[in-house]
C-alpha cells in the first residue's frame, strides 16, 4: 500500500506577522499561523477528509507533516485548507508539497523514514524557490474586512490570571517614563542536531519514529510555552510589588512562540532581565522524547516605542546569531546558553557589523564586552577560562553597582562624570585611566571586583587568595578575551561600558529563577 506524505508551511511568515503597526495585531497574526498549521483547524477546513490518528505526523519547526493513502485525497485536503486559509485570512501564504514515501533511494539502498523527512522537505524549498507569484485573494474595494487581531484563531497563550497582555507596544510603559521596548529573538541550541538523532536511532520503521519526532515536537512545545509562563508570572510579581506604577497590564507580551523559535517584547528596562528568566527556567526542563535538557541564545533589541518593529526584530534575529557564534566557539555542543544586545539610539546602520564598528575605541580595543554567557552547560575549564567574567551575571552586577554609584555621588554629578568617562573609553586604554584617576569615579574599581564577585563569600576567598600570592586588586579598566573567531587574535573590552550604556535601562527582577 502507497503511502503519500504532505507537508504544510505558511511562506513568509516575518512578513505576514509585522504587516501591521499594532502589536495586538503582530500577536494574532502569530497565533494564526500557528492555529492554520494544527489539527483543529484541519478538522474544521477538510473534516471528510482529516483524522487525526491516520493522518497526523506531527508538528515542528514551523511546519505539519501529514499522511495519506492516496494522492487524490491528499490534494483534496491540501485544496480545502489551502483555500480555507486564503478565504479567511488575507495576506496568509500557505505552501502543500506531496510526495510518496520511497522504500529505497536513488542506490537501490532501503531508506529510512528520516531520509523520506528530509527529501519532503527538500521539495518543499524548491517548490517555494520556484514559485514565479504569490497568488491571494484581491480587494474588490467593496468587501468588510475583519482586522487581525478580531480573527476567531484561538491564543496560544494566556497572560497570568489577574492581568492583560498589552495591546500596543505604549501600553508596555505602565506608569514609567520608559520609552524604550525591547524585542527579544530566543532560538534552540543544537536543535537539528537533536532531530537528526531521532532519525538515526529509528531507521526501520515509519511508525515509530513518528511517534518520536511527535513526543519530541509535542515536548518542545509544551516546554518553551511553560518557560515563558514562568518568566511571565516572575514578571506579574514584580510589578505587583509596585502597586502604585502598574496599570494591570503585563510589561511582557509573547509575540511568536512556535516550537523553539520564540519573540516576545517587553519593557525596555526589563528586556534582559527577561530573557535570562526565561532561559534559566527552560535550562530546568527535560524533553521526554530523547531525556535532554534545553540550552538557548538570545537576541535583545533594545528600540524606541517608534522604531519599526520589523526592523528591531531582524536586530534581534542578528544579535541571536552572533551570540550562538560565541557560544559555540566556547563549547560546541550547544549546551552554552549566551545573549547579545543593543540599544539603538538612532545610528541608522545597515546590520550589525556596521552597528559594532562604533564600538572599537581608538587604540583597537573594543568598548563592549557582550555577547555573554548566562548559562554555562557543558563548558570545561579551559572554555570558563576563556570566558572570564564575560557572563550576564557580572554585566548586571555592574549595572546594579553603577546604579548605586550615581546615587552616591549625587545624580548630576556622576551622570557629567560618567559621560566624560564614556568619551574617554573611546579614545582607548591611556585616556580612560587618566579618567579614573578622577575621585567622584574611582569607585568604579571597586564596582568591578563587586560585581566579579557578588558576595561576601566570594569577596572573601579572593582577598584570601590575592593575600597569599601578594596580589592586589585588577584595576585594569580593560580585559582580554577570545572572541571566538579562529582567525582573529584575543581582543581587549572595556569592563564597565555596557553599564554605562545600560544603567538608564536596566531593572533587576527580584527572587530566584
Amino acid at each position: 500500500m502507497s503511502k503519500i506524505l504532505l507537508i504544510l508551511e505558511v511562506s513568509r511568515k516575518q512578513d505576514y506577522i509585522f504587516s501591521s503597526i499594532h502589536l495586538r495585531d503582530n500577536a494574532a497574526r502569530s497565533d494564526i499561523i500557528r492555529y492554520v498549521t494544527s489539527e483543529e483547524f484541519f478538522k474544521q477546513a477538510a473534516p471528510e477528509y482529516y483524522n487525526s490518528r491516520e493522518n497526523f505526523v506531527y508538528a515542528g519547526g514551523g511546519h505539519t507533516i501529514l499522511q495519506f493513502g492516496d494522492r487524490a485525497t491528499a490534494t483534496r485536503f491540501a485544496e480545502q485548507v489551502t483555500q480555507k486559509a486564503m478565504r479567511e485570512y488575507d495576506g496568509l501564504e500557505l505552501f502543500a508539497k506531496q510526495m510518496e514515501y520511497r522504500a529505497t533511494d536513488e542506490n537501490g539502498k532501503p531508506a529510512t523514514p528520516g531520509q523520506n523527512l528530509v527529501w519532503l522537505s527538500e521539495a518543499l524549498e524548491q517548490k517555494k524557490s520556484l514559485r514565479k507569484a504569490s497568488f491571494r485573494l484581491t480587494s474588490l474595494g467593496i468587501e468588510q474586512k475583519a482586522e487581525a487581531a478580531s480573527l476567531t484563531a484561538p491564543n496560544a497563550i494566556d497572560p497570568p490570571e489577574g492581568w492583560a497582555f498589552a495591546k500596543d507596544f505604549v501600553d508596555l510603559q505602565g506608569r514609567t517614563d520608559e520609552n524604550f521596548i525591547a524585542v527579544v529573538h530566543i532560538d534552540g541550541n543544537s536543535m537539528g542536531k537533536r532531530v537528526k538523532n531521532l532519525y538515526d536511532s529509528e531507521t526501520e520503521s515509519w511508525d515509530a519514529c513518528c511517534d518520536k519526532l511527535r513526543c519530541f515536537s509535542e515536548g518542545i512545545q509544551h516546554d518553551f510555552e511553560a518557560a515563558f509562563r514562568e518568566m511571565a508570572a516572575e514578571v506579574a510579581d514584580y510589578e505587583a510589588a509596585n502597586p502604585a506604577g502598574n496599570t494591570g497590564i503585563l510589561p511582557v507580551r509573547p509575540v511568536i512562540l512556535a516550537g523553539d523559535d520564540v519573540c516576545f517584547v517587553a519593557r525596555g528596562c526589563l528586556g534582559l532581565e527577561c530573557a535570562e528568566r526565561f532561559m534559566k527556567h527552560l535550562s530546568a526542563r527535560t524533553n521526554p522524547q530523547d531525556g535532554e535538557t534545553y540550552a538557548a541564545c538570545a537576541g535583545v533589541a533594545m528600540v524606541h516605542l517608534k522604531y519599526p518593529f520589523h526592523q528591531a526584530y531582524d536586530l534581534a534575529e542578528a544579535l541571536c546569531s552572533s551570540a550562538k557564534k560565541y557560544g559555540v566557539s566556547l563549547c560546541g555542543d550547544g549546551s552554552v546558553s549566551v545573549m547579545d544586545w543593543h540599544i539603538e539610539f538612532g545610528q541608522l546602520k545597515e546590520n550589525l557589523r556596521e552597528i559594532r564598528s562604533d564600538y572599537e575605541t581608538e587604540d583597537g580595543k573594543r568598548m563592549e564586552l557582550r555577547p555573554v554567557v548566562v548559562l554555562e552547560g557543558k563548558m570545561d575549564e579551559a572554555a570558563r577560562t576563556k570566558m572570564n567574567v564575560r557572563t550576564y551575571d557580572f554585566v548586571r552586577g555592574m549595572c546594579m553597582q553603577m546604579k548605586q554609584a550615581v546615587q552616591e555621588c549625587g545624580e548630576k554629578i556622576a551622570r557629567g562624570k560618567l559621560k566624560e568617562l564614556r568619551g574617554a573609553i573611546k579614545q582607548g586604554d591611556l585616556e580612560c585611566r587618566y579618567a579614573l584617576q578622577d575621585s567622584e569615579i574611582t569607585k568604579l574599581l571597586r564596582a568591578i571586583f563587586e560585581a566579579q564577585f557578588d558576595t561576601a563569600d566570594k569577596q572573601y576567598a579572593q582577598f584570601a587568595a590575592m593575600l597569599k600570592n601578594g596580589k592586589a586588586i585588577d584595576k585594569q579598566p580593560f580585559r582580554t578575551f577570545d572572541d571566538g573567531s579562529r582567525n582573529s587574535e584575543p581582543v581587549s573590552h572595556c569592563l564597565f561600558f555596557d553599564a554605562i550604556e545600560m544603567m538608564d535601562h536596566f531593572e533587576r527582577l527580584e527572587g530566584k529563577a
